[in-house]
């Protein structure tokens, strides 16, 4: 799959140890910030909590953070904006698949009923967006890539869609934009969060394809298009200063191109 190239691909909690800190950061105030104020709300919440996947969209967020800066309290916020995005999206992609399982477990739709499930994801969507109400460059930023995601949901039913258009907005724009509140969050450069942008694209596209061919789906074309977009998403990280967390993103791209789950 990798041209001309044998790597011994590391795990992921391997990968992510340089930002062990940050994550356990992440985890106490994610698991805050999800609490409820009644019942049965905070028992959804807490049940969203336990069931979790990589955590790979705060991962990119901390990453380019800490590859411009040092993470803080806004690089935090916009960690658990992305990973409360991603779970309401979750959520109300069970219910419209009807949807009995999630990462080996009962989906929120299963446990506890579509209209819970639907009412849990617009909670979600709202107490992300109260998160980061401040900050309007990187809640812009959110809200026209949330927007993109919802275009790409309806477009994978229709026959005559671009692939690659389907998978850009329902999954690499958000990747992307993990990257940019990364990097917003320390104060990066115009420049900078312009090429962190153009690595963030690339590795969301790389992900789905994975995805897509581990799930039985379209992988025919996300085969073909796979080793290519490896290599343009590596390329996309050279000419980063800090090299120590340009070898993490590098090792989590090749992760994610051989990844079996």
């Amino acid at each position: 799959m990798i041209k001309n190239t044998i790597i011994a691909v590391k795990s992921i909690d391997q990968i992510i140890s340089p930002i062990a800190d940050e994550l356990q950061q992440f985890e106490a105030f994610f698991g805050q910030t999800l609490k409820a104020e009644t019942e049965p709300m905070n028992s959804i919440m807490q049940y969203v909590h336990e069931t979790k996947g990589k955590r790979l969209r705060p991962i990119l967020v901390l990453l380019s953070a800490k590859l411009f800066g040092e993470p803080n309290e806004q690089t935090l916020r916009a960690a658990i904006f992305v990973e409360m995005i991603h779970s309401a999206t979750l959520i109300h992609d069970d219910v419209v698949d009807d949807a009995d399982t999630r990462r080996g477990q009962a989906s929120v739709k299963a446990h506890f009923g579509n209209l819970s499930a639907v009412l849990a994801g617009d909670y979600l969507l709202a107490k992300a967006m109260l998160l980061i109400a401040n900050d309007t460059d990187i809640l812009n930023e959110m809200l026209r890539t949330t927007a993109a995601m919802s275009e790409g949901e309806l477009m994978q039913n229709q026959n005559n869609a671009d692939y690659l258009d389907i998978i850009t907005r329902k999954t690499a724009l958000l990747m992307r934009s993990c990257c940019v509140a990364g990097a917003m969050s320390v104060g990066a450069k115009t420049e900078q969060i312009q090429q962190i942008s153009g690595f963030g694209l690339n590795f969301g596209i790389l992900f789905q394809l994975r995805d897509d061919m581990l799930d039985g789906e379209n992988t025919e074309i996300a085969h073909s298009l796979l080793p290519d977009n490896l290599e343009k998403t590596l390329q996309s990280l050279e000419g980063f200063e800090n090299r120590g967390i340009h070898k993490v993103l590098k090792e989590l791209t090749l992760f994610c191109a051989e990844r079996e789950e």
